[in-house]
C-alpha cells in the first residue's frame, strides 16, 4: 500500500508542475515537495518492512528444514533399530567369496595336472 503513496506523490508533483502557472507553482511547490517527501519515506519504510518480512520467512524456512531433517534421521534410526532387533541372532556360516572358491579349486586342478 505504501508504494501506492509514492506513486500518488509523484503524480501530484508532476501534475502541479505541468498544470499550474508559474505564480501558482511557487505556492504549490512546497506542498508538492512535501507530498514527494512523504511518498519517498513511505517507499523506504515499505522496503525496510519487506526486507524484515523476507528475513523472517527465511528463518522460518531454515527452522522447518532443520526439524524435518532431524525427524527423518530419527525415523531412519528407529527403522534400523527395529530391523536389527528382528534379525535372527544365530546366522549360518557366511557364504564363500568368489576369490576363496577360485583359490580352493586351483590346487586341485594343479594336482590333477601334475599326476596326468
Amino acid at each position: 500500500m505504501k508504494p501506492f503513496g509514492f506513486a500518488v506523490g509523484v503524480l501530484t508533483g508532476a501534475a502541479a508542475v505541468l498544470l499550474l502557472t508559474r505564480q501558482e507553482t511557487r505556492r504549490v511547490r512546497p506542498v508538492a515537495k512535501a507530498a514527494l517527501k512523504a511518498a519517498m519515506m513511505a517507499y523506504h519504510e515499505a522496503r525496510v518492512q519487506g526486507a524484515e518480512l523476507a528475513e523472517a520467512a527465511e528463518d522460518l524456512f531454515a527452522e522447518a528444514k532443520s526439524e524435518a531433517a532431524s525427524d527423518i534421521f530419527a525415523a531412519a534410526m528407529a527403522a534400523a533399530q527395529a530391523k536389527a532387533k528382528h534379525q535372527p541372532t544365530s546366522e549360518a556360516a557366511p557364504p564363500k567369496s568368489e576369490t576363496g572358491a577360485a583359490t580352493a579349486e586351483a590346487p586341485a586342478s594343479r594336482a590333477a595336472g601334475e599326476s596326468a
